[in-house]
């Protein structure tokens, strides 16, 4: 079922938009201020969310990180709608979690097309997510070492010798546990350590992300445990306000 919520102060916007969606497939649902739309999204999970940018009290901004924030809303669209169709105002909505901006008055067609594009049909459902087996207990004395502690960019070299030119990444090993904390460059060099150390045996590990900026993350394309199938890898880490980690990291890849 092809579902939109409205969330317009205008009623009569509300009404407008809702027929013309209403003919073309959608269920509709409508809210007239951002509290009451932040909960029917909760309660009712719409494949879109239409919203308006300017609302007294709680405004586009605010319901689009809400529903960000919301981690059963995370496949849910986003579409902004203003009667100001500035630049600074788009691209506010898009880092407040937007998919899509629209101005106001806003054209039929162009509405239409923008919603289909989250036409439930035309979406796969998310795989189910399956339990992490840790194939191998990691033994020996807990260490900690640190494989990069650069930021912004490596910089190998001679200036660097003393702290290492790679960019952050720091192996665990505790209670049977490996965890890396951070997937800058260095985590290539603790592959290839890793691939050395355990060869065919089955390894598991947790990579911690503090954030996605590129250089935390700008290791683990080469990274060569997760090339091999017997291993698992699972990666935990901030889900950004506009595309969470599977979004973020794949598309690095």
């Amino acid at each position: 079922m092809k579902t939109v919520l409205i969330i317009d102060d205008d009623a009569d916007c509300r009404r407008v938009l809702g027929a013309i969606l209403n003919q073309n497939g959608w269920q509709v649902f409508h809210a007239g201020n951002g509290d009451e739309g932040i909960e029917l999204a909760r309660q009712h999970h719409p494949r879109v969310v239409l919203c308006d940018l300017l609302m007294p009290r709680v405004n586009g901004f605010k319901v689009c990180q809400e529903l960000r924030a919301d981690s059963t809303l995370r496949q849910t669209g986003i579409v902004v709608t203003s009667g100001r169709n500035f630049e600074a105002d788009r691209r506010a909505a898009m880092e407040a979690g937007a998919d899509d901006f629209l101005p106001k008055p806003v054209e039929m067609k162009q509405l239409v097309a923008t919603l289909a594009r989250f036409d439930s049909n035309n979406v796969p459902p998310p795989a189910p997510e399956k339990p992490m087996e840790i194939p191998t207990r990691i033994s020996g004395t807990p260490r900690l070492k640190f494989w990069g502690v650069r930021g912004s960019t490596p910089a190998p070299g001679p200036g660097t010798v003393e702290y290492g030119g790679n960019t952050s990444c720091i192996e665990i090993r505790a209670k049977g546990e490996l965890i890396v904390l951070d997937a800058g460059t260095g985590l290539r060099l603790l592959g290839k350590q890793l691939a050395e150390e355990f060869k065919d045996q089955p390894l598991g590990l947790t990579i911690l992300l503090s954030h996605t900026h590129w250089d935390h993350i700008q290791g683990l394309p080469f990274f060569q445990p997760i090339y091999q199938p017997q291993n698992r890898v699972r990666i935990l880490g901030y889900e950004g306000a506009r595309h969470g980690l599977t979004s973020v990291l794949s598309s690095q890849m």
